[in-house]
């Protein structure tokens, strides 16, 4: 088993699996895109109830490995949010433009999804990536954790 999350700056050996976040987990163009590259995905809404706060469901995501895709980009400037993305070892790739409507992000995303793949298999998490509307996804944060770095 040992460093499957990258915490040493191995790469990650869990297959991916996005899960998407309340606003986007119902969204047939998001997860037609997802389906297109054989990508699995998970629903929030099928874990946690309607509402729950960021700070819940993070944890529970990093622990399972997944990968959170989301247009709420407020994430990385929220003080326990950011910090639990960091904590958790999450890999969170977000819309860059949060007024985009769901063919958009499908069509971006259908781009987006090899470049997705290429940094889950090779940036040790956590980090967070922006996805444009063209589908070109920048690396946006990566965390610098201590030696030794452990899971809650």
């Amino acid at each position: 088993m040992g460093d499957e999350q990258g915490q040493s700056g191995i790469t990650a050996a869990l297959p991916l699996v996005l899960f998407l976040d309340e606003n986007h987990c119902r969204n047939r163009h998001v997860i037609s895109a997802i389906e297109h590259h054989g990508i699995r995905w998970e629903s929030h809404l099928d874990h946690f109830a309607s509402g729950t706060a960021d700070t819940v469901w993070l944890p529970a995501i990093g622990r399972r490995g997944w990968a959170l895709l989301t247009t709420d980009a407020r994430i990385r400037s929220n003080l326990l949010e950011r910090e639990a993305v960091r904590t958790n070892l999450i890999r969170m790739f977000y819309f860059s433009r949060n007024n985009l409507a769901g063919v958009e992000m499908g069509l971006a995303l259908v781009r987006a999804i090899p470049t997705i793949v290429k940094l889950f298999e090779n940036q040790p998490a956590p980090f967070t990536a922006s996805i444009s509307r063209s589908g070109e996804v920048k690396l946006r944060d990566s965390f610098q954790l201590p030696n030794a770095a452990h899971r809650p």
